[in-house]
């Protein structure tokens, strides 16, 4: 099980406006939300509009808070179907790729009876385009990252996928190639090669200030090299390291007049963020990115009494001031295959970690969030699969399949001029 205290490498792979409708009122019974949904087959018929970061919210156009709900995608042929032993495509094959990654996205913004409705999806350039092949490495070695395969697979993988997610009125959030080496530092290679990827990545005519398009900086820090001289994480030396860390990029990316929404991760695993309201990261358009599984900090987050306070010791620190966006997340019990192995949907206020994440999401009222998977949602990730995991109520898939659902009922277009 993944777990803020346990050393691994990461395997990775809904909108709602609030603004005033047309007057005009529907010729049938059905709710005027349902019925523009349903016209166009997708969650989210409106075009793609900017939002920004007004204090600790997400906000559209017209003033109106926004959260996120969506999945992780991560475009290579392990994580499209490898995984589960049915591989969709393989050897570098782009047509491919973009064809399975484009249907999926096609699948999980779908608006009708059975559809998902997914507003965002969280997008991994993943190490496969970008280092050099050989024997496969840890996601963390960064010795075969090749500048010149990454800028062609941005261009050539990345893009088209991202239009296509605008297609489809889905928000992208954008992260880096493979994930942080378990001990990080302020001007060390692993900085160097982050800072050398966003500077490229913000200056990309088709990402820069792009409405649908957001960065999250790095995925899972573990340790960094404290104001102290000491590795670890989750002590004021260690956040006043990671604003020192991350001020920098955010800095270049905003020297080179990118304004996207940035998302910045925190510590083990992005399970510490309790430091950031001391050492926040400046600037406009910043939100913080976390993950949550059901056994993180050691714990049992089962009990809904222990997953509070953990939500408000680590996370609600930084909600209380910033939007907070939860990258990766699933849960299931022991029998199936997905990180938070045990965890189970339950109740709200009762045994269970599902319902109550999103009971403590809900009440935090600043909450994007996204399953870590498309296996988490459709069987296997197949295009023509069911629910996943049988759909069994107390696994991530079925009350998604449900919540996402009723987030998008709430939809009220905003009305851009």
């Amino acid at each position: 099980m993944k777990n803020a205290n346990a050393v691994g490498i990461v395997i990775l792979l809904c909108l709602f406006f609030s603004c005033k409708m047309e007057d005009s009122a529907p010729s049938d019974s059905k709710e005027p939300n349902e019925i523009q949904q349903h016209e166009k087959n997708f969650s989210w018929p409106n075009s793609i509009l900017p939002l920004h970061v007004e204090g600790k919210f997400l906000q559209d156009p017209c003033g109106n808070n926004v959260n996120l709900h969506g999945v992780a995608m991560t475009p290579s042929p392990w994580f499209n179907g490898g995984a589960v032993g049915e591989w969709r495509w393989s050897n570098y094959d782009v047509e491919g790729c973009l064809e399975y990654n484009q249907a999926v996205m096609d699948k999980l913004s779908a608006g009708d009876e059975d559809g998902w409705f997914l507003n965002y999806i969280r997008l991994h350039i993943d190490p496969y385009w970008s280092n050099t092949p050989g024997e496969p490495i840890p996601e963390n070695d960064i010795s075969r990252f090749d500048f010149d395969r990454f800028v062609t697979a941005v261009d050539e993988v990345i893009v088209p996928l991202i239009e296509h997610a605008a297609s489809r009125s889905m928000y992208v959030i954008l992260r880096p190639p493979g994930v942080c080496p378990h001990d990080i530092a302020v001007g060390d290679d692993y900085y160097l090669y982050l800072m050398k990827i966003w500077d490229y990545l913000s200056q990309h005519t088709d990402l820069k200030n792009a409405d649908h398009v957001m960065f999250e900086l790095a995925n899972e820090p573990i340790h960094i090299l404290g104001t102290n001289g000491e590795y670890g994480s989750d002590t004021p030396a260690h956040y006043e390291a990671l604003q020192q860390f991350f001020q920098p990029i955010v800095n270049r990316i905003r020297d080179n007049g990118a304004e996207n929404i940035l998302w910045i991760p925190g510590s083990g695993y992005q399970s510490h963020y309790r430091g950031f309201a001391d050492y926040p990261l400046q600037g406009d358009n910043i939100g913080y990115a976390v993950h949550l599984y059901p056994g993180y900090w050691g714990q049992d987050l089962n009990d809904p009494t222990v997953l509070r306070q953990q939500w408000e010791r680590n996370y609600k620190p930084v909600a209380d001031f910033a939007p907070i966006a939860v990258t990766e997340i699933d849960w299931a019990p022991e029998q199936y295959a997905v990180w938070g192995k045990g965890g189970i949907t339950g109740v709200a206020n009762g045994w269970g970690f599902g319902a109550n994440f999103k009971f403590l999401a809900d009440e935090t009222g600043n909450v994007s969030w996204n399953l870590l998977s498309p296996e988490n949602l459709i069987d296997r990730g197949d295009l023509d699969g069911g629910i996943a995991f049988g759909a069994d109520p107390d696994a991530c898939a079925k009350p998604v399949h449900d919540w996402f659902r009723e987030y998008a009922k709430e939809l009220e277009l905003c009305k851009s001029e």
